[in-house]
């Protein structure tokens, strides 16, 4: 007996496409006011207050399209544009929060950066490496975010500590985000239309297995 059309690798395979293509449209519309802005003003600290403004709408944006994927990788099958829509709206609150506490504080590191190099300031790489801190809690706090309920406070510990219990996950994620990141740098025209979609489906699949004892270990709590 032939396989059912929709278990065949070939309809498998358009269907992650379609999925990861309109999720990431939807994650690009999110973020135009950025992309305009990307694509019109030069690139260079004059401008960076721009760049920091036009960034503040993200946050919801991340935090939807990791909720969408996550339940795609859980459940293997979503309606994008429902389910996208309905991450957006749920974790709006606290993404942007959180988000916005974030990109704040890295942007202040950038300045001090910035000034501390111009200056030829030793503190120069405590800067980057604060800023390389941030990368790293953002890899877990969001995440985190879209599929617990969990207070500020305690987004920001948990996702230090989850850093080093689950070192390996940890090296697994940042690894994703620097090959995909390289791809875009050299494609940019067609990674584009996929980039972030993929980077956070690689992200949540890495996190299925953390996500499974962190469950458990609330549920002991209670």
């Amino acid at each position: 007996m032939s396989k059912p059309i929709t278990d065949r690798p070939i309809y498998v395979a358009m269907r992650y496409m379609y999925v990861f293509l309109l999720i990431n449209i939807y994650f690009l519309l999110c973020n135009i006011t950025f992309i305009v802005v990307y694509f019109l003003a030069d690139f260079t600290f004059e401008n960076i207050l721009l760049f920091y403004l036009t960034l503040i709408p993200a946050g919801p944006a991340i935090a939807a399209v990791l909720s969408s994927m996550g339940r795609f990788i859980r459940e293997r099958e979503i309606s994008p544009t429902l389910d996208y829509w309905k991450a957006y709206k749920r974790n709006f609150g606290i993404s942007m929060r959180y988000w916005f506490i974030q990109l704040t504080v890295m942007f202040i590191l950038v300045v001090d950066f910035y000034y501390a190099t111009r200056n030829i300031n030793a503190a120069s790489p405590l800067f980057l490496i604060l800023l390389f801190i941030c990368g790293m809690i953002m890899m877990y706090a969001f995440p985190i975010l879209t599929r617990f309920e969990v207070k500020m406070k305690n987004l920001f510990l948990i996702s230090i500590y989850s850093n080093f219990k689950y070192f390996k996950t940890t090296l697994l994620n940042a690894t994703s985000i620097i090959s995909f990141g390289f791809i875009f740098y050299y494609i940019p025209s067609i990674s584009s239309l996929f980039a972030v979609s993929l980077i956070c489906f690689f992200i949540m699949f890495n996190l299925q297995s953390p996500f499974i004892q962190m469950e458990r270990e609330m549920t002991e709590q209670h």
